[in-house]
């Protein structure tokens, strides 16, 4: 390929920040597998599952926690899991678990998969 035909399917970044995959060129093809953060959270959730069954008489919405964990779970399980709506989930099982430290730990732990 000549040096002037290689320019034209040159990407450069200089400054700011690339969150995903690039393709160019005729038939480029770009993907993106976060499968590690998916990997990661199942034994978290599982250990979250499991404190709020611990704690749950310091929960006073304990069932609705283990519904947001539900929630997470689920979304992981979709072949492109909506960050946003795992985030969220976080969000609520944090203020439902204000008042349980370690539980709060872990939350934080899976948050810190989806930055």
């Amino acid at each position: 390929m000549s040096e002037e035909r290689a320019m034209e399917y040159r990407v450069d970044v200089s400054g700011g920040e690339v969150s995903g995959a690039i393709a160019m060129g005729p038939g480029a093809r770009a993907t993106v597998n976060n499968v590690g953060a998916r990997g990661e959270a199942g034994p978290l959730l599982d250990r979250l599952e499991r404190l709020l069954g611990e704690h749950a008489a310091d929960l006073p919405e304990a069932a609705q926690a283990g519904r947001d964990v539900e929630d997470v779970r689920r979304e992981l399980e979709q072949a492109e899991p909506d960050r946003s709506r795992i985030l969220d989930a976080l969000k609520r099982l944090s203020v439902r678990a204000a008042e349980v430290s370690v539980i709060v730990e872990v939350v934080s732990q899976i948050r810190a998969l989806f930055p």
